[in-house]
């Protein structure tokens, strides 16, 4: 303790000292001296495993997931960036800019009949956009509650299997499991701590539901086909339960979920540039051709 002792952290190593002499023990307190992020595993993880496995589990598991979160928002936060100031350009425009226009074109007795139906069709366009965005984030800040992130996730799983979330959450889920094999901790030990974490709704609940399944006495092959997992990682589960390569098996499904991620990250990203490209073209052409009026205007007469 001494060697890890500095300035920066005198305090906290005072606070462990201090701790220590009255008598407590270093996992009953350990976690609230920690980020939350690590908190939030390290409370579970302790009712089953020792102090040493509990950090070390804990560690490896917010390490991957800070990795997975990074690829996300590598993907997906620029283009969505773009794709919002492009509608905030695009109702801006429409609301300040289009009227000085349409007035200049009055101006030079030009109807703008056309350029009001352009007008009004890029107001729809720019409020359906705003609509669906306020609906998709009052169903976001929903479903992340806690206490909704189950009710969310079932039926997400059950009508887009697939989706980006369920791989999200499947492959956190593996990364759980995987870990604790690493740790050569047994499958139903693996379950019951799973089941430990309740700031993990999901993870908690995806391993009840295949514990419940082999209580049942479903073979764990049959357990893992609930509706509620990725469909790839139910097959790589069903094959790695017949390999002895059970790690090396789980850890290929990890950075085939990867490979997977980035490429409807991709996907997504081409969608979005390609409306935010169309908004901007149709601003910059309408704009040239109220512009360009005067000019043909004068070649008439």
């Amino acid at each position: 303790m001494a060697l890890l002792r500095g300035k920066s952290n005198q305090e906290v190593f005072s606070h462990i000292e201090g701790m220590l002499n009255e008598g407590n023990k270093l996992p009953q307190f350990f976690p609230d001296l920690c980020p939350r992020e690590y908190r939030v595993y390290l409370c579970g993880f302790l009712k089953c495993l020792s102090f040493s496995d509990s950090l070390t589990l804990a560690t490896q598991i917010v390490n991957g997931e800070e990795a997975q979160k990074k690829e996300y928002i590598h993907g997906l936060f620029y283009p969505c960036m773009m794709f919002l100031l492009t509608i905030a350009g695009v109702l801006l425009f429409n609301e300040f800019c289009f009227p000085p226009l349409l007035s200049m074109m009055e101006g030079f007795h030009v109807s703008g009949g056309n350029y009001d139906l352009t007008r009004l069709l890029f107001r729809v366009f720019s409020g359906s956009v705003i609509l669906l965005l306020l609906i998709g984030l009052s169903l976001l800040f929903y479903f992340t509650r806690r206490k909704h992130q189950v009710r969310g996730y079932t039926l997400l799983s059950t009508r887009f299997p697939e989706s980006i979330f369920v791989q999200y959450e499947s492959a956190d889920f593996i990364r759980f499991f995987l870990q604790c094999i690493r740790m050569n901790v047994s499958t139903r030990e693996t379950i019951r701590i799973l089941r430990e974490i309740p700031q993990k709704p999901v993870i908690a609940f995806l391993a009840e539901t295949l514990e419940n399944s082999l209580l049942k006495g479903n073979p764990f092959e049959q357990a893992v086909q609930m509706p509620y997992l990725d469909p790839a990682l139910s097959r790589f589960l069903r094959i790695a339960f017949y390999s002895s390569q059970m790690e090396t098996m789980l850890e290929g499904y990890l950075e085939m979920s990867k490979e997977r991620s980035r490429r409807k990250c991709r996907k997504i990203t081409r969608i979005i540039q390609v409306i935010s490209y169309l908004s901007i073209g149709a601003v910059l052409i309408l704009v040239y051709q109220i512009l360009m009026l005067p000019l043909s205007i004068l070649t008439k007469m």
